[in-house]
């Protein structure tokens, strides 16, 4: 199925005439969709011209009898009789009709609207994201496209039609009967629309209160699910529902609000209609000239005027799932009118950079296992083939996620191509930021980070991360299968090559003792999972993704010290011509890498080779003599090493 054409700007503001244009705009961009459109107002009219014509042939059929009843009358009653009944099946016919014709248009633009509306979600920045609930996000999303559909039938199908319906029954009564006649149907409609309009007005105010607390609900809800063995852990699943439940009870005293204000709604427009009714009929019967009209004209005055007070008790109700729409389409807007704060660059990074890819291969951070080297090496001769390393240069950057806390304080950094980069210090110091600026998910706000001399800023943000694979420590998955998730890193991937990077990531063994193998559903958020087959899943997208520079942070810090030396050998094999940084706190992980980089407070205490550093006898050689004593006393305490829990375990 093609993808939807791009949306038109969204209106400034949800009043109904910024709506429409809009909503017009959505529905016929599409030339296919026109005569859908078209066909679904001729059949409206058509339903519309039927409907006012039965009446008007029950006038014939009265009149006809009027008097002395002969065969001839008779005959001429029977006919405007089928006549009437020809028109209720017309009538009958192209109203169910218009929703076949119409409903494809309505639905394609609905799904234009998700289409891109999702798409513009996913392009906005992590702050955006970071400042929104997503369950209370999914509501809005869901609201607004709904919305779409119906303004669409309120307007084009209610509120024109029995617009033109009100014009034409008031011009056959005035012309009928007399002109009082059809300013008092004018009354009543207009006292309809003003008590309707009046209560749907606070309806909407307590609509935004319902909306609000659903979204609050809906959030809730989700945040405990996905949280969920958070929860159990420290055993506060009645916390969770009693806040769940006070979001219940507000949501349900707003609901009954607005079930109230409904109640008298629609009872104050019985008793408009019922009023109205009767005195139109006792108008049309009194202040008419006797002799010039018959009964006939009376029986179809009121067939007019039932035939008008039908569409407007479902107005009514369109009118308030209008407002409704409306406020639901503000947040929405709301949500497409919001710009990225990091603006798009126009320049392309290419993929694999130039052929002549630097063939040494780098120092890195584990020696690995000789065995587990071997045969990876034998399985990835090729990876790093024609495929060169990014040049990373950090010049003096400054970077706050608040403008009271800098978390970078003026750092200068340059790793070659092909070089191996390890960053370390103390929790705070801002090296998980330091990643997150080389793939922008924020923008430096003093200094530049530069990509073969290129300022970050300047490249297509899908053709930057397209040259980068992250190994992040938080591993993140998709309730779905090992298969798909693996497939993830690269989805034009064929089957081999992600079995391929499955072993060399050394996931196949554990795989391969499940019973529904690659096949088998990992759960929300991957929680059948335990932390280190997590990570070698992350670790196998790496691969699959062929990057130009590797990020890991904390990449095997869920990983058994024999799993470790695998992973690493394989790390080794995926790093061969391209560039590496690592984030690490074990330093046992980083000692051969390159260029080692020690962060304290936001700026650069010292960088160095492991050997220097050492010598140096200063920041990184008390962190290690620290380190290697936390290790002494954990063997002293725990000689055992303790392992990770096995994916096949966990999964049976």
């Amino acid at each position: 199925m093609p993808r939807p054409a791009s949306l038109p700007e969204p209106p400034s503001s949800s009043r109904l005439l910024d709506v429409m244009p809009y909503l017009l705009k959505l529905a016929t961009t599409d030339r296919q969709l026109w005569w859908r459109l078209g066909g679904a107002v001729l059949l409206m009219f058509a339903s519309k011209a039927a409907g006012l014509a039965t009446p008007m042939y029950l006038k014939r059929a009265v009149d006809a009898l009027g008097g002395v009843v002969t065969d001839a009358g008779v005959r001429a009653c029977a006919m405007a009789l089928l006549a009437s009944g020809a028109c209720r099946v017309v009538n009958s016919l192209t109203k169910e009709l218009q929703g076949p014709i119409f409903t494809p248009v309505s639905q394609a633009a609905g799904r234009r609207v998700a289409y891109h509306t999702f798409q513009h979600v996913l392009d906005l920045d992590i702050n955006f994201h970071l400042e929104r609930r997503t369950g209370a996000l999914s509501r809005i999303l869901e609201r607004g496209t709904r919305s779409v559909a119906m303004v669409f039938r309120a307007v084009v199908f209610t509120f024109i039609p029995t617009a033109i319906e009100l014009v034409l029954v008031c011009g056959l009564l005035a012309r009928t009967f007399a002109p009082a006649v059809a300013a008092l149907v004018v009354a009543t409609f207009a006292a309809y629309v003003l008590w309707t309009a009046a209560l749907t007005r606070a309806a909407a105010e307590v609509r935004k209160e319902v909306n609000k607390l659903d979204n609050m609900t809906t959030g809730k809800a989700v945040d405990a699910l996905l949280n969920y063995e958070t929860v159990k852990l420290f055993n506060n699943e009645q916390l969770e529902v009693n806040e769940y439940d006070e979001y219940l009870v507000g949501y349900q005293r707003a609901a009954v609000a607005t079930e109230a204000i409904a109640a008298t709604l629609n009872a104050g427009q019985a008793v408009v209609l019922a009023c109205g009714l009767t005195a139109v009929l006792v108008a049309a019967a009194t202040a008419t000239p006797a002799g010039t009209f018959t009964a006939g004209d009376l029986v179809m005055a009121q067939g007019l005027l039932l035939q008008l007070w039908g569409p407007l008790q479902f107005l009514g109700w369109f009118y308030r799932e209008l407002r409704q729409s409306l406020v639901d389409m503000d947040a929405f807007f709301g949500i497409l009118k919001t710009q990225p704060s990091l603006p798009d660059g126009a320049r392309e990074l290419p993929a694999t950079g130039s052929a002549a890819a630097a063939r040494a291969p780098p120092r890195f951070p584990h020696p690995g296992n000789g065995a587990t080297h071997a045969a990876v090496a034998s399985t990835s001769a090729s990876a790093g083939e024609g495929v060169r390393g990014l040049a990373v240069d950090l010049r003096d950057v400054r970077f706050g996620y608040t403008p009271e806390r800098e978390v970078l304080r003026g750092v200068t950094l340059s790793v070659a191509p092909g070089q191996s980069c390890a960053i370390v210090g103390s929790s705070g110091s801002g090296k998980s930021t330091l990643l997150r600026l080389l793939v922008r998910l924020y923008d430096v706000q003093g200094g530049a980070v530069l990509l073969d001399g290129i300022d970050i800023r300047e490249f297509r943000q899908t053709s930057l991360r397209s040259a980068i694979a992250v190994v992040p420590q938080d591993t993140v998955l998709f309730a779905d299968t090992i298969m798909r998730n693996l497939a993830y890193g690269r989805p034009t991937a064929t089957r081999a090559e992600i079995l391929k990077a499955a072993e060399m990531a050394q996931l196949g063994p554990a795989v391969a003792r499940m019973k529904d193998g690659y096949e088998t559903v990992v759960g929300e958020r991957g929680l059948k999972l335990s932390g280190g087959e997590k990570q070698r899943v992350a670790i196998a997208r790496a691969f699959l993704r062929n990057p130009r520079l590797l990020i890991c942070d904390e990449a095997t810090s869920a990983l058994d010290t024999a799993t470790e030396r695998g992973i690493m050998g394989s790390l080794e094999e995926l790093a061969q011509g391209r560039t590496s940084v690592f984030v690490a706190h074990r330093l046992s992980t980083v000692q051969r890498c390159d260029k080692i980089v020690v962060l304290s407070d936001g700026v650069m205490a010292e960088v160095g080779t492991h050997s220097e550093l050492m010598a140096a006898g200063r920041v990184y050689y008390d962190m290690w003599q620290a380190q290697a004593a936390a290790e002494e006393q954990q063997k002293w305490c725990c000689p055992q090493e303790l392992t990770t829990v096995p994916l096949d375990a966990v999964a049976a």
